[in-house]
């Protein structure tokens, strides 16, 4: 029996972002939440999506910088699940014709991330984590904060794997 393999064409891992953002193609505007961000773009929650390779801005600001971002962007998928309520419905937004300088700041917030969450991991490890070290990493990721710590462990273990290398997977066809 021919097992079928998910596919991934992401270039790019998303990591959560849970920002207010805006996207604009001159006629049409969405306001919504961000579900996640990669150097590549970001994915909307939105039941009332614009249709796909619509090209306008998107407008938002990145945690702990100063300054909001607007980028050109085009809408390149779609999310519309009518059948499972914990799937969220939206729009992956691609970021477009973005400069050298605005690269730089989108990979130095990736980075950030990632290193506050592999900090945050190694501090969940003990059964009981010291509470001054998780208040501090909790402070530079406040969207975590509100969340128990058996929600916590998971959130974060589950997105460190983000990190790993990937296994290869062998095609037992092919062998």
């Amino acid at each position: 029996m021919a097992q079928e393999k998910f596919v991934e064409r992401r270039r790019e891992n998303r990591l959560p972002y849970d920002e207010k953002m805006i996207f604009s193609d001159g006629e049409h505007s969405l306001t919504g939440y961000a579900v996640n961000i990669s150097r590549g773009g970001m994915f909307m929650k939105t039941l009332d999506p614009l249709p796909i390779d619509t090209i306008g801005y998107l407008a938002f600001m990145l945690i702990n910088h100063n300054q909001s971002f607007c980028m050109k962007a085009k809408i390149a998928h779609m999310v519309f699940d009518r059948q499972r309520c914990e799937v969220e419905c939206g729009i992956g937004i691609q970021l477009m014709d973005l400069t050298e300088a605005q690269k730089s700041i989108l990979n130095l917030h990736i980075l950030n991330e990632q290193k506050n969450y592999l900090e945050l991991k190694k501090i969940l490890a003990p059964s009981k984590p010291d509470s001054a070290q998780l208040a501090v990493a909790l402070k530079k990721m406040p969207t975590l904060a509100k969340l128990d710590l058996l929600a916590l462990r998971y959130r974060v273990n589950r997105i460190c794997t983000l990190f790993e290398p990937t296994p290869q997977i062998i095609d037992e066809d092919a062998a």
